[in-house]
């Protein structure tokens, strides 16, 4: 059974209302832990509060997914929602998902944007209520075209051919007399050589979950809703490039593959799409279904939003304008914005509450950022004793006016601001 859960919203579990087992299954703490935030304590998906012995109470953090509270008899899924008050608003996070591939940021930034729980037990759910196949989906097609536009790769792989009057690297002598000999085909010979060129095991498997991705998107166009002219500009661009591409492989072989430093996004649109021929059971019929088993799995929104973020500065102010992860004295920046009218530290947090407050911690961290001597070096106010310029980004459901940084000063602190970025939503009517 499912219980829904919206980003930062209660959600009470009474004793009275529910089956004994279950209530007494409940875990004292998420049995999930994403990652361990900057003073080493463990980041949770959602809180487990036993506020008494009769209740407890889950609260949705800032990731979306779905995830088993007690296993094989209720999970959570947390919804792409920023708050409750306008239910058909979702967070359209396929939208920033396709903005953010469009700018050239680094493999190592969006390779854990999403964790999935493959040796977990599946989850039985609506198809409709799947976000990580879209998700995925989105992920392997821009990759997929940013190496189709450098080139496929090309590397030597082998063929088994059956040779008619000329032979050709070895003789597979068992498959040449059981094909050839015993039929009394004496002139031809089944042989094993090597070739140079695109037809490889990377390139083949590449293919195969294209087609698995085409098979998806054209069974449920709704999951792409807003985004169908985007996906479908993708699988168009892609789909040339594997027209000489053959289908045979041996999934087997992809463990020995050794990536050339080159062709880096082989490496995880080999990744991503292990995980979706995974999500099908390998078999192209499963697209289609209605019901669906997935694996637990969670999103990182906030690194999703910081993304977003950074694409937003670079197309406003330029690259050259926008350091992103600036790391110095063993801290790592959000973003150093670096124009004749800006000089700041940017940290982008995913919390709409600076719609009408503030987080204090959050503040002294940005701040703190803004002293360090490396920041005024790369910003080039070495020697000066002015305060550097910081900025929070947060998420607003509200659209953009104009992008000035300093409209919106916080209270009580000196050069500190804050600002709201506007996110992609999906308008459910």
């Amino acid at each position: 059974m499912k219980i829904t859960l919206l980003e930062h919203q209660p959600y009470r579990i009474k004793k009275e209302g529910e089956a004994l087992a279950f209530f007494e299954a409940l875990p004292e703490i998420c049995p999930y832990v994403l990652k361990k935030d900057q003073w080493g304590m463990p980041v949770y998906p959602f809180e487990i509060k036993h506020t008494n012995e009769g209740e407890v109470c889950l609260q949705a953090g800032y990731y979306v997914g779905v995830l088993w509270l007690v296993k094989q008899q209720k999970y959570v899924h947390i919804a792409p929602k920023m708050n409750c008050r306008e239910e058909r608003v979702e967070i359209d996070f396929l939208k920033m998902l396709l903005e953010i591939y469009t700018a050239d940021i680094a493999e190592k930034h969006t390779r854990d944007l999403v964790k999935i729980y493959w040796k977990e037990p599946q989850i039985r759910i609506e198809q409709q209520k799947d976000f990580l196949t879209p998700f995925l989906v989105v992920q392997f097609l821009q990759l997929l075209k940013r190496i189709t536009r450098k080139g496929l790769k090309k590397s030597y792989y082998t063929v088994e051919e059956n040779l008619n009057s000329h032979i050709k690297g070895k003789i597979q002598l068992g498959k040449h007399l059981k094909q050839n000999v015993f039929k009394n085909q004496l002139t031809a010979h089944v042989c094993r050589y090597q070739e140079f060129g695109m037809d490889n095991l990377e390139n083949r498997f590449l293919k195969k979950v294209l087609q698995f991705v085409i098979s998806f998107k054209n069974t449920h166009p709704t999951f792409f809703a807003g985004n169908e002219a985007t996906i479908n500009e993708l699988i168009t661009y892609c789909t040339p490039y594997f027209e000489l591409i053959s289908e045979e492989m041996d999934m087997g072989k992809l463990k020995n593959i050794t990536i050339n430093p080159f062709f880096k996004e082989y490496e995880q649109a080999i990744e991503i799409g292990k995980h979706i021929l995974k999500r099908f059971s390998y078999n192209i019929t499963e697209t289609t279904q209605h019901k669906v088993s997935i694996p637990p799995f969670w999103i990182d929104m906030p690194k999703l939003f910081e993304l977003y973020v950074y694409k937003k500065l670079e197309e406003k102010f330029g690259r050259e304008a926008v350091t992103y992860h600036f790391t110095a004295d063993y801290t790592e920046l959000d973003f150093l914005l670096n124009t004749p009218e800006y000089k700041m530290v940017i940290d982008a947090k995913y919390k709409p509450v600076y719609e009408d407050s503030r987080v204090i911690d959050d503040i002294r961290q940005v701040s703190g950022y803004a002293r360090l001597e490396r920041v005024y070096q790369k910003l080039g106010l070495e020697g000066s004793n002015e305060l550097i310029d910081c900025l929070i980004i947060y998420p607003s459901l509200d659209e953009d006016i104009d992008f000035n940084l300093k409209d919106k000063k916080i209270t009580g602190y000196r050069n500190v601001y804050k600002k709201s970025l506007s996110i992609p939503l999906i308008i459910n009517h």
